[in-house]
C-alpha cells in the first residue's frame, strides 16, 4: 500500500514540475522576445548611427575641401598683395610725380595752337625773336619736358 499513497503524492509531484516547468517555459520565450526586441533596437540604432557617421563623415570631407579651397584663395591673394606697390614705393612715385609737376604739362593740341600761332605770327611779319623769347621763359615756368 505504500506504493498508491505514494502515487497521489508523485502525481502531485509532476503536477508541480510541469507547472514549474510551463512557468519556466513562459519565462523563457518572454526572454527571448525582449532579447529579439533588444537586438532588433540595437541593429535599428547602428544602421542609423552608420547612417549619421557616413553623412557627417560627407560633411568633414566637403568642409576640408571648402578649407583646401579658402586657403589656396587666401594664399593667390597674398601672392598678388606681394606684387603690389608697398608704402615706400608709393612714396618714391609721389616725390617724382610732385617734382614733375604732371598738371602743368603741355598737350598735343597747346603744342600745335602754339607752333601754328607762332607760324602765323612769322607771316605777318611781327617779331619773331620776341615771341621766342617768350615761349621760352613760358615753358621754364612751366616745367615743360622736352621730346
Amino acid at each position: 500500500m505504500e506504493n498508491v499513497a505514494d502515487v497521489p503524492s508523485a502525481d502531485a509531484d509532476a503536477a508541480k514540475m510541469y507547472v514549474w516547468l510551463k512557468s519556466v517555459e513562459s519565462k523563457a520565450n518572454n526572454l527571448s522576445r525582449e532579447v529579439d526586441l533588444l537586438k532588433n533596437d540595437l541593429v535599428r540604432k547602428n544602421n542609423d548611427l552608420r547612417k549619421e557617421v557616413k553623412g557627417l563623415t560627407d560633411d568633414l570631407l566637403e568642409i576640408r575641401q571648402e578649407q583646401e579651397k579658402t586657403l589656396k584663395k587666401m594664399d593667390l591673394i597674398v601672392s598678388e598683395l606681394r606684387k603690389t606697390a608697398g608704402a615706400e614705393e608709393v612714396m618714391v612715385l609721389k616725390k617724382y610725380i610732385d617734382l614733375w609737376n604732371p598738371l602743368h604739362f603741355v598737350t598735343q593740341r597747346d603744342l600745335d595752337r602754339a607752333i601754328r600761332s607762332r607760324m602765323e605770327t612769322k607771316e605777318d611779319g611781327k617779331d619773331s625773336e620776341k615771341s621766342m623769347d617768350y615761349t621760352k621763359t613760358n615753358k621754364k615756368e612751366q616745367n615743360i619736358p622736352f621730346m
